[in-house]
């Protein structure tokens, strides 16, 4: 059975990839200078980020509420969740300035990182 510290590395982990991904996806949309079909590919795409995030929220806050960790806060737990959730979707617009996608990104990125490093300084003991 994976424990709850193992899911919220996991769920972290996934939220870094999809974090790299839409960068990717952001400059890929500037390159091709495209509209994107909402319905069929900004839809499902943040959908399921959503998923992710919204599992991730909900066991961030309790390992916070837990454990306390050094410099981790649930204000930028909300943060990281809402700017996932709006790049999720701003990426596959091209008006979207990709400055601020990669300042977003980054800040995102920055905060995820630091969950990782506080899990791994916390971690239970292998069995």
């Amino acid at each position: 059975m994976v424990s709850l510290y193992q899911q919220l590395q996991q769920l972290t982990e996934k939220l870094l990839q999809y974090n790299h991904r839409m960068l990717m996806i952001a400059e890929q949309t500037r390159h091709n200078n495209d509209e994107p079909d909402f319905f069929n590919t900004v839809k499902p795409f943040a959908d399921e980020v959503k998923q992710v995030i919204d599992t991730w929220k909900t066991i961030v806050l309790q390992w916070i509420n837990e454990k306390k960790p050094k410099y981790i806060y649930h204000l930028q737990i909300e943060t990281v969740s809402e700017n996932i959730e709006k790049l999720s979707v701003e990426i596959f617009y091209p008006t979207v300035q990709l400055r601020r996608i990669k300042q977003v990104h980054q800040s995102i990125e920055y905060t995820l990182t630091l969950i990782l490093e506080r899990l791994q300084e916390k971690a239970p003991p292998q069995q």
